[in-house]
């Protein structure tokens, strides 16, 4: 052991590190000081050093970090000379993220089937906290031991998880926040040791800085797991990020995942309300509107008689048909209540009496999926048409299969690259021309939800060539990555391949539709066919240049976060140019609405309809303080009905802002017509909050 500890303070010594008694086991050691880029050394005696794949070094307060783009740079680490762990364990690691996307592993040996979340051992990321995971020995449960608090971004923070044989436990800085109790071996399966790498569809890869990994066969003590992060911390500026300028104050809500049958604990969420917005008051007088809802004392460009986009690094904004300024306030899907006795108004009764309800609380549009007699009132709402090309499209050829949300197709890999798919859009084109003169139409979307996994390329690479209406996508793909690789050989395929080939098929997509809509309808902007894929979409910088090439407004459904988040739009502003963005779905739902199973849909899970009010206000505001953003539509206006069987509504749920008998959730509709009525003096007081030094 002497000549073992020996060898140790040297190495250590040399990486920089004082020796202390934490170096005995020590059978992992990665630090990348002194890397030259394309691999790092393991100080350690084992010697397994790893070869870092697609990213750069970074200086520290002293020495070098490696910085990890999220579009799968990595390290990888092959045990040439076996860790040996067998019942016990430390990991410890250093990470600065700038991004936390759910199951995003920040390192460890991955599960030999790659989609599965727990590694073999290793930490990732689950709502925004740190998971310290293991798989056992058969026979017994895996550990889980997860992190009371976030992570917090652009921070560095020092991460340890230990496995005693009889417990598992996660430290942060220096200081244990969690354990669980746990008997078994750690099971080796052969694959290497990552760091930031996500496999499979469902896992992406880290965005952010990683300074050092060790690892230990052996449990260091909590004294121990102190004094290493108190004798590493010098190395890193542990400066937090500045605090928010401004003292909002928040409430507390408390969500469940999605479903009442969700396995994750109930989480506390910080959530905004306009009456907490510090230093606004409402206007003691509602601004003037245009009959479009417009903001009449606000022209801005000669009126066209049509909706147009104005985008400035101040500000994006909407130009309604008479110049002026103008947020879209929309609501989804409403339809009349079913009723089958004497109370059921006439269709343009409703609609008349609908639409005045909906203004009063600050509607000024409508979203998909509402009833046409809505139109044809004498004073509508701003409305917007949906034309399926590609879902026509696949239902004519039998290409399409059941989703939720949307429609599904073979594999998950719509046929864009079909050569009939072009000539069906020609065909189906002039059905625009009926509504090209409308001026109360303020764009056209198309299809929604398409699907995109974030192994679209590989999806089409396995298509079967003996199907002539799947071939051309196979064939496509091959030749697109022949051309990018040099072979068709799926072998060595890289995430930011998949990443570029969502952006080439969807550039395809975008081109054709958008130029059949143009021809026949050049009056009205093209809104997008609804993205809503975290992985693949939102994360990918490629597809959102596409989405800058060839839409005016992109269509969000966004449900990933707890409403919008300025940073992210940032990105999305970055790789786009700024194109204006549009929530066209979100929502939370309530369990306190008798009967409703609210298992499905994509939507929050809350306790209350107040929980859903807060909700509301808080979604609104962010996007309000967000420049890029130009309005909202909510999802949706009734209820589910309990009886509904379809995958995205089987045994209902408390999506609406009405009840399945057209009542209001009153603290919904309050709430919301109390920001919706705000939403142009809250652009002002936001946008001089950002001028202001």
């Amino acid at each position: 052991m002497g000549s073992f500890r020996v060898m140790l303070s040297a190495t250590l010594c040399a990486a920089g590190v004082a020796f202390s008694e934490t170096a005995e086991g020590l059978v992992g050691f990665w630090a990348f000081t002194g890397s030259d880029g394309k691999t790092v050394r393991d100080a350690s005696p084992l010697g397994n050093d790893g070869l870092i794949e697609g990213a750069r070094l970074r200086a520290e307060k002293s020495g070098a970090s490696l910085e990890l783009d999220g579009l799968g740079a990595h390290v990888v680490i092959r045990e040439r000379a076996p860790f040996g762990l067998t019942n016990t364990l430390t990991a410890t690691l250093w990470v600065h993220p700038t991004a936390l996307r759910r199951q995003t592993p920040l390192f460890g040996i991955p599960h030999a089937t790659d989609n599965w979340t727990t590694p073999m051992f290793g930490m990732y990321i689950a709502d925004e906290r740190v998971v310290f995971g293991l798989w056992p020995s058969p026979g017994t449960s895996k550990p889980l031991v997860e992190s009371p608090d976030p992570l917090p971004l652009d921070t560095w923070t020092f991460l340890a998880g230990t496995f005693d044989g009889a417990s598992a436990r996660l430290f942060v800085n220096g200081r244990q926040v969690a354990s669980l109790p746990h008997t078994g071996t750690i099971v080796s399966n052969g694959l290497p040791l990552l760091i930031g790498k996500g496999i499979g569809s469902a896992k992406p890869s880290l965005r952010g800085r990683v300074g050092e990994l060790r690892l230990f066969n052996r449990a260091l003590l909590p004294e121990e797991v102190a004094s290493l992060f108190a004798q590493t911390r010098p190395a890193y500026d542990l400066a937090p990020p500045p605090p928010p300028r401004f003292k909002d104050g928040t409430v507390t809500v408390e969500t469940h995942g999605k479903s009442p049958e969700d396995s994750r604990p109930w989480r506390a969420r910080p959530t905004r309300l306009l009456a907490l917005l510090d230093g606004y008051r409402p206007a003691a007088q509602p601004v003037a509107l245009t009959r479009f809802g417009g903001w009449a004392d606000h022209p801005a460009a000669a009126p066209t008689g049509f909706f147009r986009v104005k985008r400035s690094a101040d500000r994006n904004w909407l130009i309604d048909p008479e110049g002026c300024l103008f947020y879209k306030v929309g609501i989804n899907a409403v339809h009349q209540p079913r009723r089958d006795d004497a109370s059921r108004l006439p269709q343009a009764q409703w609609a008349e009496q609908t639409v005045a309800r909906l203004r009063d609380a600050g509607f000024n549009g409508l979203g998909n999926w509402s009833s046409t007699s809505l139109r044809e009132t004498p004073a509508p709402l701003v409305w917007v048409l949906r034309k399926n090309f590609m879902f026509d499209f696949a239902k004519e050829k039998r290409m399409t299969v059941p989703a939720s949300g949307t429609t599904g197709f073979i594999d998950k890999c719509m046929p864009v690259f079909h050569p009939d798919f072009e000539p069906f859009c020609e065909k189906a084109g002039p059905d625009l021309e009926a509504t090209a003169n409308d001026p109360f139409l303020l764009g056209i979307m198309t299809d929604n939800e398409l699907q995109c996994p974030a192994d679209l390329l590989d999806r089409h690479l396995a298509l079967d060539a003996a199907n002539p209406d799947l071939k051309h996508g196979r064939d496509a793909a091959r030749v697109w990555l022949a051309a990018r690789k040099g072979s068709a050989d799926p072998a060595g395929i890289t995430q930011r391949d998949r990443y570029e080939f969502i952006a080439f098929a969807f550039e395809r997509y975008y081109r054709i539709v958008t130029r059949v809509i143009k021809r026949h309808d050049p009056n009205h902007l093209y809104l997008g066919s609804r993205i809503n894929y975290g992985t693949g979409q939102f994360d990918n910088p490629y597809f959102w240049k596409v989405l800058a090439a060839t839409h005016d407004v992109v269509s969000v459904n966004f449900y990933t976060e707890w409403g919008p988040q300025a940073r992210q739009c940032a990105e999305w502003r970055d790789w786009s140019g700024g194109v204006p963005l549009l929530f066209t779905e979100w929502y939370a739902k309530a369990l306190d609405v008798p009967g409703l199973a609210n298992t499905h849909g994509a939507g929050w899970l809350v306790r209350t309809q107040e929980d859903r009010a807060g909700y509301y206000q808080h979604f609104a505001l962010n996007a309000l303080e967000i420049p890029t953003v130009v309005g909202w539509h909510f999802f949706k206006y009734l209820d589910d009905p309990a009886e509904s069987k379809a995958l995205d509504s089987a045994g209902g749920a408390n999506k609406g802002m009405f009840d399945l008998e057209g009542n209001p959730h009153q603290p919904l509709l309050d709430h919301a017509r109390a920001v919706n009525r705000e939403v142009y003096p809250l652009t002002e007081f936001f946008d001089r909050r950002r001028m202001r030094p």
